[in-house]
């Protein structure tokens, strides 16, 4: 009897624990946001340099396509050479923006090095080929590499002039705090804003597509934009849209670019549980 008294101690036991185990488990908040955040970033930096050489990609013989004055970034502190020797004048076929060791630009960050934009033809024909390639270039201490390249498809039914977007780059941090890789294959639609092509302020984007990526931790991830990302030029942010993100040991994270507004904040949802992240 007292064998069995002991055995069924030892089991009430054993069972208090798993139980209590359990419990934490089902406690355990997973708020990891840091490969949201990373994505966030990477498409933060990479459009920005995608609206660099918007400004700089001029149709004529007079300079910038957009004044620094109609939400250009440059702000006159990078040194701009055309190269014409494979190109006519008015379509250059590489544009060198050289920042030198660091200017403030219109949106008060602070970039160094070089852009290299390399142009197969017209930016609005249909199969021009854009490709931009950062060389020694940070932004705020951040350094990018690699390249963003946009193909013109042409325009869709609503008359909207379509790019397919590949980017393939790694994004040091600053400070010492690693390295993200990143890919992404995007669909760029210009909404509103493309019968004005020397003023920025009004031009709206919609983005698809997929990315994927490896935050500085070297944790890996996927995403998939599920409502598409809206970015408007007037504050250079991602405003709106949603896509999910899949870490490689983690549940899926659902990321929501919010509203319209330009406040650089996403909200991560979590097993239910929603975080909101600044983005820069």
């Amino acid at each position: 009897m007292k064998n069995l008294k002991a055995i069924c101690s030892l089991s009430a036991s054993a069972l208090v624990l798993v139980m209590a185990l359990t419990g934490c488990r089902k406690d355990a908040l997973d708020n990891d946001t840091t490969a949201a955040k990373n994505e966030s970033k990477a498409e933060l930096y990479f459009n920005e340099i995608n609206d660099i050489s918007d400004q700089v990609n001029r149709t004529g013989t007079t300079g910038l396509r957009v004044s620094d004055a109609e939400m250009g970034i440059l702000d006159g502190c990078a040194t701009i050479t055309f190269d014409t020797s494979a190109a006519s004048v008015a379509d250059p076929d590489t544009i060198v923006v050289d920042f030198g060791t660091g200017c403030v630009g219109n949106d008060g960050k602070t970039r160094s090095g070089v852009l290299r934009i390399i142009k197969t033809g017209q930016y609005f024909a249909t199969g021009t080929v854009i490709t931009i390639i950062p060389e020694g270039y940070t932004v705020n201490g951040n350094q990018l590499a690699g390249y963003r390249r946009l193909t013109n498809t042409g325009t869709n039914a609503s008359g909207q002039p379509v790019f397919d977007v590949e980017v393939d780059a790694t994004l040091t941090l600053a400070n010492g705090e690693g390295v993200i890789t990143w890919t992404a294959n995007r669909t760029r639609t210009w909404l509103d804003g493309f019968t004005t092509p020397l003023i920025a302020s009004d031009d709206i984007f919609s983005v698809s597509g997929s990315s994927a990526g490896t935050k500085a931790n070297g944790i890996s991830w996927t995403s998939e934009i599920t409502s598409p990302l809206t970015i408007k030029r007037s504050c250079r942010e991602v405003v709106s849209g949603t896509l999910t993100l899949t870490p490689e040991d983690r549940p899926v994270r659902t990321i929501n670019y919010g509203n319209g507004a330009c406040d650089n904040t996403i909200t991560v949802t979590i097993n239910g549980n929603s975080f909101d992240v600044n983005t820069n």
